[in-house]
């Protein structure tokens, strides 16, 4: 009986029995666009086809590209769900495929992502398939990933860290100011975090790190490494002498991070500001102070030891001199 049915007989059976599986058939995703690379104010189509969609609810959905945050709906069915008009949403259908296109026009940064689109066939499940667009832009270095300053101690490490956002990629690379050579050796160095070890007073300064990736402007960021360091002593005039009656400076010259507080004492006893004695310091850079003590009208009682003293968080030092009597008076 079977070899009897007619070629035209078979044909349309055969078509029946299809159009009957694809009406029994779930919807499903037959195309998404590929990933999209666009600049800045340009437009992108992003183009969704779905087969067998019938009464199914399609939607478009934006998340960033790490999925870290909450996700957007852009569409709904046949209807946009943001009222931007950069955004447009085309539908059309043809036999027994639907197209969902989205078009976003004035492309701008945050627009990059990841664009998901949905069938939600019921309450708990849907069908997805995403398309990443990228937009390209310039860098931006990220404030959060590091401090303007730095503090560490002599003999520690540090750890200098930029980081950034762009597309393409940003490479990110560093140098001091002035073009001083790098504590690691050479002018510049390529990477995301610079690491000093067993620092010296010599690394402080100013570090810049830049984030470039050939689109715009590359963007860099400052960062002052403080190091901090015990006092050093420097006396200029270890021996001084002045006749009496006159006036006569004493001085030391303290280096320090932070900054020392200094102290003079004669013969054992502290010096302070009054009668025959001034005091005064005046800062200088890199970190250099330096500490006066005016003698007016010398007395015998002035001669003697000088002890200059400097103290901060990190230690403490002392350089001494002498006073000492000339018979011929000594010109300031």
């Amino acid at each position: 009986m079977w070899l009897r049915l007619s070629i035209p007989l078979i044909t349309l059976l055969c078509v029946v029995t299809l159009s009957i599986a694809q009406q029994t058939s779930g919807p499903s995703i037959v195309f998404i666009s590929p990933e999209q690379i666009k600049d800045i104010g340009e437009q992108v189509t992003l183009n969704c086809s779905i087969a067998n969609v019938r009464n199914y609810i399609v939607g478009w959905q934006k998340s960033n590209r790490d999925r870290t945050k909450e996700s957007n709906i852009i569409s709904l069915g046949t209807q946009l769900a943001v009222t931007e008009d950069r955004f447009q949403l085309n539908f059309t259908k043809e036999n027994n495929t639907a197209n969902y296109v989205l078009e976003i026009h004035d492309i701008v940064n945050t627009d990059a992502g990841l664009y998901e689109c949905q069938i939600l066939v019921n309450s708990t499940s849907k069908i997805t398939k995403t398309v990443e667009l990228q937009v390209r832009h310039p860098p931006i270095l990220l404030e959060n990933q590091h401090t303007n300053t730095l503090t560490k101690a002599e003999g520690e490490d540090a750890l200098l860290v930029c980081r950034a956002e762009g597309y393409p990629r940003p490479a990110i690379s560093w140098k001091r100011e002035y073009n001083a050579i790098l504590p690691i050796g050479g002018q510049t160095f390529a990477g995301n975090e610079l690491r000093l070890n067993a620092l010296r007073r010599e690394d402080r300064g100013t570090y810049y790190c830049t984030a470039d990736n050939g689109v715009g402007r590359p963007d860099t960021k400052t960062i002052t490494l403080e190091v901090e360091f015990a006092p050093v002593i420097s006396v200029p005039r270890p021996k001084v002498a002045q006749a009496l009656d006159y006036d006569i400076d004493v001085e030391c010259v303290v280096q320090a991070f932070p900054a020392p507080a200094i102290s003079w004492f004669r013969d054992g006893k502290q010096i302070h500001n009054g009668g025959a004695y001034s005091i005064s310091q005046t800062g200088s850079p890199d970190d250099v102070t330096t500490s006066v003590v005016k003698v007016h009208s010398i007395a015998s009682e002035h001669f003697g030891d000088y002890v200059c003293k400097a103290s901060n968080k990190v230690g403490q030092a002392e350089a001494r001199l002498n006073l000492f009597e000339s018979v011929i008076p000594v010109t300031l």
